[in-house]
């Protein structure tokens, strides 16, 4: 355990020893969600991380409309 505080962090080891009890407790407990897709397991990660993923995506193509020249206040 030294080792992995040391190696990875102390917030990510914290991070990741409390996405392993949520892990556990999805799978031990049940969630009772509004519509039937929302009952699959995993589903609030996945979406949560395809959320992520099309955030980026949209984030890198505006990237280059948005951006402004290194310059832009010195003119």
């Amino acid at each position: 355990m030294k080792y992995l505080i040391e190696k990875f962090g102390k917030i990510n080891t914290l991070v990741l020893f409390f996405c392993i009890i949520f892990l556990i407790l999805e799978l031990i407990g049940h969630r009772y969600g509004e519509t039937s897709i929302e009952d699959i397991l995993f589903f609030p990660a996945i979406f949560g991380f395809f959320s992520c993923l099309i955030i980026f995506v949209i984030a890198i193509i505006l990237r280059p409309l948005l951006m402004k020249d290194e310059d832009y206040y010195d003119e």
